[in-house]
């Protein structure tokens, strides 16, 4: 699959990932397994839960003093096959997230987000563009 990716992308590296990020779906609230590819216009999400392309969502992310609530939809979700049986799956499924573009809470996710970013590429954020965004 060619991928077109216009921002630069980041893994999220957060050991309370559960207790920072879910996900809002229809006023029902998901948990998530894990977070990567962030950008200022999308996201990657690990969840256990199937989320069909053209879902309307909210992924919200918390603080002891603040919370942020990005707009967005899903645009794929891949189940995550497990172990040598490759037609075995867990109820993991890896899902894109595209934001909402007139949703001005992005830039403040991704900046809120920078402490926890590792860039595709493993080097420092600094001098890369990031600083910028």
């Amino acid at each position: 699959m060619l991928e077109d990716r216009k921002q630069p992308r980041a893994d999220v590296n957060a050991f309370d990932l559960n207790k920072r990020f879910h996900i809002e779906i229809y006023d029902r609230e998901f948990s998530l397994s894990q977070i990567h590819d962030v950008s200022i216009s999308g996201t990657g999400i690990q969840i256990h839960s199937e989320v069909p392309p053209g879902t309307p969502i909210k992924l919200v992310y918390e603080t002891d003093s603040y919370a942020i609530a990005v707009k967005g939809m899903t645009v794929w979700s891949n189940p995550i096959p497990q172990g040598p049986d490759s037609n075995a799956v867990i109820p993991s499924y890896r899902t894109g997230i595209q934001f909402d573009p007139s949703d001005r809470n992005c830039a403040m996710l991704f900046h809120a987000l920078k402490d926890f970013m590792q860039p595709d590429n493993g080097q420092a954020m600094q001098g890369q563009g990031w600083d910028t965004l």
